[in-house]
């Protein structure tokens, strides 16, 4: 009788215990107001880069789209863009409908850049600081399969020393180009491959300098390319800047590494630009030219 009543008392125990625990957790709940963001106000959107290669380099303005809606952005149109640095001002000219350009000209490794863009009265400014050049590099591998000079292409490599973005250039000569042993996504070309109407093509690609797990996690496995000869490549690795390489790396979290079983909308990533999203950047840049095969 008594061991009865002991287990009753303990359990009643337990029962006071847990409604007192969960009236004191109940006590500590704030509620906090939730604000809607109007996910369809269009922002300015501005991106651009100048680089040490002596060429015109360019900025475009857009509006941004409602993500949900599948929209174009619209350009912004007669605003005023200029690029100061190396003691010089560039004035950039519109040569279409939200893109601006300047003449040619190659900017300075070491030198800060400042972009300023006047819409209405309103300016908008960004600025980056352009690395040294890149260093040395080998040239891409290419290999003969069959008839074809065969190139893999993978859009992220991981573990390197420094981060670089990577361009490849292949450029035609009198014998078009044969794509082989590519089997396309429905969505179309493969993230990071361009593809000219005369057949030329530019593959873009990262080095990272440390594993990332989301990125290993979406492993892009290398993807085959065959080429008949007849071919010039123009390889080009791109020095950049800490912070604009932790905004690229921002760019991959919200778009390539995101793969997982539940959708959801990709959350703006903010740049260095003050009142708008995007980025300006100032890249020095190492190339080579040669002939596979």
């Amino acid at each position: 009788m008594v061991h009865k009543n002991r287990t009753f008392f303990f359990r009643a125990f337990e029962r006071l215990l847990a409604l007192s625990c969960g009236l004191a957790l109940a006590g500590c709940i704030e509620e906090i107001p939730l604000k809607t963001l109007d996910q369809t106000a269009a922002n300015l959107v501005i991106e651009g880069r100048i680089s040490s290669e002596l060429r015109e380099h360019e900025i475009r303005l857009t509006r941004s789209a409602d993500f949900a809606a599948f929209e174009e952005p619209a350009p912004i149109q007669n605003a005023t863009v200029t690029i100061e640095g190396g003691g010089e001002i560039y004035d950039l000219r519109e040569v279409n409908p939200g893109i601006y350009r300047t003449d040619s000209l190659a900017g300075v490794p070491g030198e800060e850049y400042r972009l300023t863009v006047l819409i209405e009265g309103q300016a908008y400014r960004a600025s980056d600081r352009m690395p040294t050049i890149p260093s040395p590099f080998d040239p891409v591998v290419f290999g003969r399969r069959n008839d074809f000079l065969d190139f893999e292409f993978r859009r992220h490599q991981f573990g390197f020393l420094e981060p670089n973005l990577w361009e490849i250039h292949l450029s035609r000569d009198s014998v078009p180009f044969d794509l082989t042993r590519i089997d396309p996504s429905e969505l179309g070309k493969q993230v990071g491959v361009e593809v000219s109407e005369d057949y030329n093509y530019v593959f873009t690609y990262y080095t990272h300098p440390s594993i990332e797990v989301n990125g290993l996690l979406n492993f892009d496995i290398p993807h085959s390319y065959g080429f008949n000869s007849g071919f010039e490549i123009t390889q080009k690795k791109f020095g950049i800047s800490e912070p604009y390489y932790q905004f690229l790396r921002s760019i991959f979290m919200e778009t390539e590494w995101r793969g997982t079983i539940f959708p959801s909308i990709p959350a703006n990533v903010q740049g260095n630009v003050e009142g708008a999203f995007g980025y300006f950047s100032a890249v020095s840049v190492a190339s080579l030219s040669f002939r596979p095969g």
